[in-house]
């Protein structure tokens, strides 16, 4: 599977060495699937066979190869798309490729999720083509490798997230639709019907049909159930928040505001604000500067035939210098912008693509938005 991470991580693990750039993780977990196969095809009516044994020994080093040509086409893709890849690590679970992707594209998200399946889907055709021409134990060994390869490539190909056709379908979605998010969420979703899917395969259709459950096969159901419903579920939530996300500005949040140098008067102050239908007034320092805010209502306290005496620093609330967000920011950018500001004030204000002030935000209501 393909996976772009926000931030490389480095997993405990043992390094094989590098190629195209990324580092070749081997987890522990791998050298248990290997045993588990082993003894799987060790298993026989007559018991435990040490041919059996050395078939499953075989088998799990011919799938354990073909995973890593898996992520290695995975990798390729992605350099391909220029984009750095930081890992490739090979676990129980198959594994999954490590890569940057700031500013990701459909089209390249679709195109390295379906490397890997395209890639077990050859190697499993070649393999079962190979067998043929085989004889014994040899021949044997290739066809098991060969349905293996198009078992991980079939189950790797469902349409749902973690697996690498929920990539194919996001990056179908997002194409069409233009929504990053909707893709996530529709893949999301795909992964979570997979999930019941196995469930149903493996117990429901042999309970219906008055058949035994094969217990080997539920456990096997169940703990891939256990993996793929919490990622698909997990990556529904974020994508329903950072969707929200995107459909938020800064300008969304604040109340229209309008700058007003500090030497101005509040009658002066009512009349620009009246003009502008601004709701908050932002006092500007000498040097063009957010030095203060106040709400426009505010200033029905200062008497009538005092507004045109009264300066604006009567009614002023000081603001932190600097406490600025764009209009324009929103989803992640937002979130970086008013991350900072957590502690420090509790309004911001919001200003134009020219520095001018045009609205004021509280710093809680935007929290709330994200959140």
């Amino acid at each position: 599977m393909s996976q772009p991470p926000t931030r490389a991580r480095k997993p405990r693990g043992i390094t094989l060495g590098r190629v195209l750039g990324a580092r070749i993780v081997l987890m522990p977990s791998t050298i248990v699937m290997a045993l588990i196969l082993a003894v799987f095809y060790a298993a026989d009516e007559d018991g435990f066979s040490r041919q059996g044994f050395s078939i499953g020994l075989a088998v799990a080093l011919l799938l354990f190869v073909s995973v890593f040509l898996h992520e290695l086409a995975h990798t390729a893709a992605a350099r391909g798309f220029k984009r750095e890849v930081d890992e490739i690590v090979l676990t129980f679970f198959g594994g999954h490729t490590q890569f940057r992707s700031a500013d990701p594209r459909p089209l390249e998200i679709g195109v390295i999720a379906a490397a890997g399946p395209l890639t077990n889907a050859v190697i499993g055709a070649l393999a079962l083509a190979a067998a043929g021409a085989l004889d014994g134990m040899a021949a044997r060994i290739v066809l098991y490798a060969g349905a293996l390869n198009l078992i991980l490539a079939g189950f790797n190909a469902l349409p749902g997230s973690p697996l690498d056709g929920g990539r194919v379908v996001n990056a179908i979605v997002w194409a069409i639709s233009g929504d990053r998010w909707k893709g996530h969420r529709w893949a999301a979703q795909g992964g979570r019907i997979v999930a019941i899917g196995v469930i149903v395969v493996a117990v429901g259709v042999p309970f219906l049909r008055g058949g035994q459950v094969d217990i080997v096969a539920a456990i096997w159901a169940m703990f891939l159930f256990s993996v793929i419903w919490p990622a698909a579920s997990a990556e529904l939530r974020a994508a329903t928040v950072l969707g929200r996300r995107e459909n938020v500005t800064a300008l969304s949040l604040a109340a229209p505001a309008v700058g007003i140098p500090y030497d101005a008067t509040v009658a002066q102050a009512r009349e620009i604000a009246a003009r502008a239908q601004a709701r908050e007034v932002v006092v500007l320092a000498a040097d063009g500067q957010a030095a203060g805010h106040f709400p426009v209502a505010l200033t029905e306290a200062v008497p009538e035939e005092a507004r045109a005496e009264t300066r604006l620093v009567s009614v002023t609330m000081p603001l932190v210098r600097g406490a600025q967000i764009p209009a324009a920011a929103t989803g992640e950018r937002l979130v970086e912008a008013v991350v900072p500001w957590f502690g420090r004030t509790d309004v911001l204000v919001v200003v134009d693509e020219d520095g001018l002030p045009v609205g004021v935000a509280k710093l809680e209501e935007i929290r709330e938005a994200l959140s």
